[in-house]
C-alpha cells in the first residue's frame, strides 16, 4: 500500500503533453496537501535535484495522499524544499461572480489561514488586482482531473482569466450544439450529492466546482447537521463518470465530507 507523502516529497503526473513534477511543501489543517508546480514537461524524467531547486511556477491545494493511495500519481524523490517556499505563500480567494463568471472581487490571504468567519474579515479585500496580485496562486483544491488538464494546457494564476474565457466559449458550444441536436437527453444535468460537517467547507467545495462550470447550491442536509453541497453537473458528459466520481471523493474527502453519489434528476 502506498505511503502517505512526506515533506519534501516529489511526484510525478503524467499528462498528454509530458511528465510533470510537484513537490509537497505543506499540509493544511482543512486543506490538505499543498505542493509546489514545478516548471517543464518532459519526455524522460529529469535530474529531480536540479529541478527542486527551480523557482514555482505556483502553489496549489492537491489530495496528494488520496491520489497516491488511488495509484494516479507516485513519488519519484524527496529533495529539500527551497529556503524561499518553506513560508506559506500568499494567494488569492475569489469572493463573487457575475452571471458570465468574472470574478468581481477577491481576498488576499497567507495560505495557511482558514476561510472562516474569524478570518476573513482579517484579509484583504480587493476589487481589481494589481498584475503582482494576478500573479498570485490561487487558494483552490484540485483533484486529479483538473491538475492534469491544467498542468497540459500550461495554465498559470496570471493567464486564469483567459484560461476561463476559452473554457466558457468551450462550454456555450456545447450547450449549442445540444439544443440542436434531437436526440438531446431531457435531463439537463446530473446531481452529484457531497455532505461536509462545515458549511465552510461546503462552501469551498462549491468554488472548486463552479470553477468547472457547474452549478452549485449549499443548503443545510436532511439530516440538520451536515452542509449538502449540490452540484450540478451540466450534460453531455464527456468525462468517464468513474473519473468524476473519483475527483468528488478525493475532494469531499479533503475537506473531512463525504460524496454520496449521483443522479439524474426527474
Amino acid at each position: 500500500m502506498p505511503r502517505k507523502a512526506k515533506i519534501g516529497d516529489i511526484c510525478e503526473i503524467k499528462t498528454p503533453e509530458g511528465l510533470a513534477y510537484v513537490q509537497y511543501t505543506h499540509d493544511h489543517p482543512s486543506m490538505g496537501q499543498l505542493v509546489r508546480v514545478l516548471p517543464g514537461l518532459f519526455s524522460d524524467r529529469p535530474e529531480l535535484k536540479k529541478l527542486a531547486l527551480k523557482k514555482e511556477l505556483y502553489f496549489t491545494f492537491y489530495p496528494l495522499n488520496y491520489v497516491l493511495r488511488d495509484g494516479q500519481t507516485e513519488v519519484v524523490g524527496n529533495e529539500p524544499v527551497p529556503e524561499s517556499a518553506r513560508p506559506y505563500p500568499p494567494m488569492r480567494v475569489e469572493r463573487g461572480s457575475d452571471r458570465s463568471g468574472k470574478i468581481l472581487n477577491w481576498l488576499i490571504t497567507d495560505a495557511s489561514k482558514q476561510l472562516t468567519l474569524d478570518e476573513i474579515p482579517k484579509m484583504l479585500n480587493v476589487r481589481q488586482l494589481t498584475p503582482e496580485q494576478e500573479k498570485l496562486s490561487l487558494y483552490e483544491l484540485w483533484g486529479h482531473r483538473a491538475m492534469v488538464q491544467r498542468l497540459a494546457s500550461g495554465w498559470t494564476p496570471d493567464h486564469a482569466e483567459e484560461f476561463r474565457l476559452k473554457e466558457v466559449a468551450a462550454a456555450e458550444a456545447r450547450e449549442k450544439a445540444k439544443a440542436e441536436s434531437p436526440q438531446e437527453l431531457k435531463a439537463q444535468f446530473l446531481d452529484h450529492y457531497l455532505y461536509f460537517p462545515k458549511k465552510s467547507h461546503a462552501r469551498i467545495a462549491g468554488q472548486r466546482l463552479r470553477a468547472k462550470g457547474w452549478a452549485v447550491e449549499v443548503r443545510k442536509g436532511g439530516d440538520g447537521k451536515n452542509w449538502l453541497a449540490l452540484a450540478k453537473q451540466p450534460v453531455p458528459i464527456e468525462d468517464d463518470i468513474g473519473d468524476i466520481r473519483d475527483e468528488l471523493e478525493a475532494l469531499a474527502s479533503e475537506l473531512g465530507g463525504e460524496y454520496d453519489g449521483w443522479g439524474a434528476p426527474v
